[in-house]
C-alpha cells in the first residue's frame, strides 16, 4: 500500500468555490406586470432567446409564463380570440418554483425535480429579499450541480472519502462571509506515526477509517442539516457543528475513540498499553496506546475577517491540546469583539 495514503497534505485550507448559491447562476429575464395582456406577451417572445416571462406586482413575481404553454393555449380552437387581449394572468402559472437567491444549488435541484412533469422545464425564479432578481433554467442548474459534484468527488479525501481541504475552506468562508453562529473542532490523533511505524500503512488506515467512522456517529446523533465532517489529510479531521452540541459531541467522540482504538493493536502492546519504537538514534522508546485531541473555537468568541484566521488559531489549539496526556478537548477561551 502507498505510504503517500495517509501522509499529510502541505497546507491546511487552500482556496475554490464549492458551494454556490443559486443567486450566483441566475439570468436576467423579462418581466412584466400580471395585469399586462397577452398581445404584449406575445411580441416578446419574438425574441427566440426568451422561453420564459416572469410576472410581478410590485416588482415581486406573482407568476410564470412558458412560451411553449402560452403557445398551446393560444393554438387551441378559438385560442387567439379568446386570450389575444385578455390580461396574461388568466394563463400564467400562478405557483411556479420561487427561491431565495442565497439557497444551495443542490438543495434547488431536489426542489426542482418534485415538480409536476408538465412543469418540470419551466424556469425557476429567484428572488432577494422577496423582489426578482432573474431565473435559472433547470438544464443550467443541473450543469452546474454536476459540475460542483464533480469537483466535490475530486477533492474528496482518498481514504475516508469525506471532504478535503478545498470544501472545509469553502464552508469556513461561508461562514465568515454570512457571520453565522459554529463551532470547529479540530481534531488530531495522538501517537498515530508510531502506530503507522510499527504496524504499517494498511492497518494506519485502518486507524483513520475508525477514527472517521467514530466522528461520523457523533455528528450523527444531532439533527443539524449544518453539521459538517471534513478530512484535511492525515491524522487531522475537522469538524463544523452548532455550539450548543459542541460539548457532548467532544465528550461522545473522545469515550468512542478510548474504547475501540485498542482494538487495533496487538493482544501484548494492549496489555503493555503502548508500543516500543526504536528512534533515529537507535534507542528504543515507549509510545503510549493512540489518543486523541480535540481544539474547539467558537465563532461567538471572535469577529473573524476570513477563514485563514480560524486556521491559525485551530493550528495553536491542537499543539496545545496535544501537550496534555490522554485523550482532551480544549476551548479557546479568549474572546474578541
Amino acid at each position: 500500500m502507498s505510504a503517500k495514503k495517509n501522509d499529510k497534505t502541505n497546507s491546511l485550507w487552500s482556496s475554490e468555490d464549492f458551494a454556490i448559491i443559486i443567486g450566483e447562476i441566475s439570468q436576467t429575464c423579462p418581466s412584466f406586470p400580471s395585469n399586462i395582456t397577452v398581445d404584449k406577451i406575445i411580441k416578446a417572445f419574438e425574441v427566440p432567446e426568451i422561453q420564459g416571462v416572469v410576472l410581478t406586482e410590485e416588482e415581486k413575481p406573482v407568476g410564470l409564463i412558458m412560451k411553449n404553454k402560452l403557445y398551446y393555449q393560444l393554438g387551441s380552437f378559438y385560442g387567439v380570440s379568446i386570450y389575444y387581449r385578455r390580461p396574461i394572468a388568466s394563463l400564467m402559472d400562478k405557483s411556479p418554483l420561487i427561491v431565495d437567491s442565497g439557497l444551495p444549488l443542490e438543495a434547488v435541484a431536489q426542489l426542482a425535480m418534485q415538480r409536476k412533469k408538465d412543469n418540470l422545464y419551466d424556469l425557476i425564479i429567484v428572488v432577494k429579499r422577496k423582489r426578482l432578481l432573474g431565473t435559472v433554467s433547470i438544464i443550467d442548474l443541473l450543469k452546474h450541480v454536476t459540475n460542483m459534484q464533480i469537483r466535490q468527488a475530486a477533492n474528496a479525501n482518498a481514504l475516508t472519502g469525506l471532504p478535503g481541504n478545498l470544501i472545509i475552506e469553502e464552508k469556513l468562508r461561508r461562514h465568515v462571509k454570512d457571520n453565522s453562529c459554529f463551532s470547529l473542532l479540530y481534531i488530531d490523533i495522538d501517537n498515530f506515526k508510531a502506530f503507522n511505524d510499527k504496524y504499517g500503512f494498511e492497518r494506519g488506515d485502518k486507524a483513520l477509517l475508525l477514527t472517521a467512522e467514530i466522528l461520523n456517529s457523533a455528528i450523527a446523533e444531532f439533527d443539524e442539516e449544518h453539521n459538517f465532517l471534513g478530512h484535511i489529510g492525515g491524522d487531522d479531521f475537522v469538524i463544523i457543528a452548532n455550539p450548543v452540541n459542541r460539548t457532548v459531541m467532544c465528550d461522545k467522540i473522545i469515550t468512542a475513540f478510548d474504547e475501540r482504538i485498542a482494538t487495533l493493536y496487538d493482544a501484548v502492546d494492549q496489555h503493555a498499553e503502548g508500543i516500543v519504537i526504536e528512534n533515529r538514534q537507535g534507542i528504543q522508546v515507549k509510545h503510549p496506546l493512540m489518543t486523541i485531541s480535540i481544539g474547539v473555537i467558537n465563532s461567538t468568541h471572535h469577529n473573524f475577517v476570513n477563514h485563514l484566521e480560524i486556521s491559525s488559531i485551530a493550528a495553536e489549539l491542537k499543539k496545545k491540546a496535544k501537550s496534555i496526556q490522554g485523550s482532551v478537548w480544549i476551548e479557546d477561551s479568549r474572546r474578541v469583539v
